[in-house]
């Protein structure tokens, strides 16, 4: 059991996470040095830029594309990458940060037609779990539904998150333990350091256990990701998984697509859009340009994500 002082209060914890796992990038200039150069941006309103990206990438095994959650051109352009996927052929499932693992039924039933979507948020404890309004990822559910697309729940459930922050993974039940490696092996280098500023940010004076912990629940979101989109490849082989997860988590190798591959190797392409920020040592491989839309009919935009 750990000692009181170095438990994490954690809305403090998660806020903090928050923060930078669900913020975005935009293109970073390429030194002289550069081994694996900058990323091709795209015009987002340009269809051929767009078309030209999509063929690119339509051989890979899995495509991650960034997202900030409260940024519904982001979405559109997940949207984007789904439907041109889709339209040139590929076999498609849609991998969802959004969904926890212990909802999966229900995005099954969703995408079968046996429930609408009131019933799909209300039983996947939506409000409770995400908390991001609807309207901003409506067009994907929508379009995932029309044409028969499998959803994938990927992320790990809050009571996981919750225990991890208070006692650290030792501190987790056998069978939840048991998901994750008998190594476990927490962020290393750029990612580490983007993390410890964000925590050092909304608590200066934390201490090393509180650190600790922090990357501990950094490391379940991401391999918990990476574990849930590995168990659906390997269960459905031939499939081009995208997956939809905040910035912060595809940005870095050290963060969900090392993790991946170390599980289930294959093909990867990440592309994020851009918001004026990059990460030290983030690669992603596209960018998407910006552009300031709202979604129709959106409700509490951009709530406070306290997961």
């Amino acid at each position: 059991m750990p000692r009181p002082d170095i438990l994490i209060p954690t809305i403090l914890l998660l806020g903090a996470a928050a923060s930078i796992l669900g913020s975005c990038a935009a293109p970073r200039p390429a030194g002289p040095d550069s081994t694996s150069g900058p990323p091709v941006l795209i015009d987002a309103g340009d269809p051929q830029a767009v078309a030209a990206v999509l063929d690119d990438i339509r051989d890979r095994d899995v495509i991650f594309v960034g997202e900030t959650h409260d940024r519904y051109d982001h979405h559109l352009n997940q949207l984007a990458v789904i439907r041109g996927l889709h339209e040139r052929g590929a076999d498609l499932a849609i991998g969802m940060e959004q969904f926890q693992r212990p909802f999966q039924r229900h995005l099954d039933d969703f995408v079968a037609g046996r429930i609408d979507e009131a019933t799909l948020l209300e039983r996947t404890q939506w409000d409770d779990r995400w908390r991001f309004d609807v309207a901003l990822y409506r067009d994907i559910l929508d379009y995932a539904r029309q044409h028969g697309i499998p959803l994938v729940a990927l992320n790990a459930p809050t009571e996981t998150v919750r225990q991890v922050s208070a006692y650290g993974i030792e501190g987790l039940g056998d069978a939840e333990r048991a998901l994750y490696p008998e190594r476990i092996e927490l962020a290393r280098g750029d990612y580490r350091r983007q993390l410890e500023s964000a925590l050092r940010m909304h608590g200066p004076h934390m201490q090393d256990g509180h650190l600790q912990r922090f990357m501990e629940v950094q490391y379940v979101w991401d391999q918990t990701m990476a574990r849930s989109a590995a168990d659906y490849l390997r269960d459905h082989p031939g499939t081009t998984l995208v997956v939809l997860a905040g910035s912060g988590h595809v940005l870095h190798d050290d963060a969900i697509p090392g993790r991946l591959r170390r599980l289930q190797p294959g093909r990867q392409a990440v592309i994020v859009t851009d918001t004026g920020l990059m990460p030290e040592g983030a690669n992603p491989d596209y960018v998407f340009s910006a552009r300031n839309l709202m979604p129709p009919g959106a409700g509490q935009m951009a709530r406070v994500n306290r997961r």
